[in-house]
């Protein structure tokens, strides 16, 4: 329960501002559009994390099936989106660093169809 508190209050700074917190980051005033992209998902993790800096499996599941979703939308029936579900419904208190939430991105993301259709917009040229 405690772990749910702490996520609601960063949950409420994440209200008060991801670009003011984005802004914040010197490095980030000349930065490329995928330097932005990166410190914007760290931004998002650190807002949900708890005062280790991580998040317990259920956290990271319930963060990726809310921040994540259209990206997972209609993947449910892959055996790797399954796998990786499957996953974070083991041990559900276990806590991810910053490092293992972005591997589960990546896979999402690789199981996900958003490079099938960039190719497809891309041929379509």
């Amino acid at each position: 329960m405690a772990d749910v508190a702490v996520t609601i209050e960063h949950q409420a700074d994440a209200i008060v501002g991801l670009h003011t917190q984005m802004s914040s980051v010197r490095a980030l005033r000349k930065s490329t559009d995928l330097e932005k992209s990166v410190a914007t998902i760290a931004v998002i993790f650190n807002n949900h994390t708890g005062p280790d800096g991580k998040l317990s499996k259920a956290q990271a599941k319930d963060l990726l099936l809310t921040q994540f979703q259209s990206f997972i939308k209609g993947q449910e029936l892959k055996p790797k989106y399954k796998e990786i579900i499957s996953d974070l419904d083991e041990d559900k208190d276990r806590r991810i660093d910053f490092e293992d939430f972005m591997v589960l991105l990546t896979s999402l993301t690789i199981v996900s169809d958003l490079l099938h259709e960039l190719r497809c917009i891309t041929a379509k040229k």
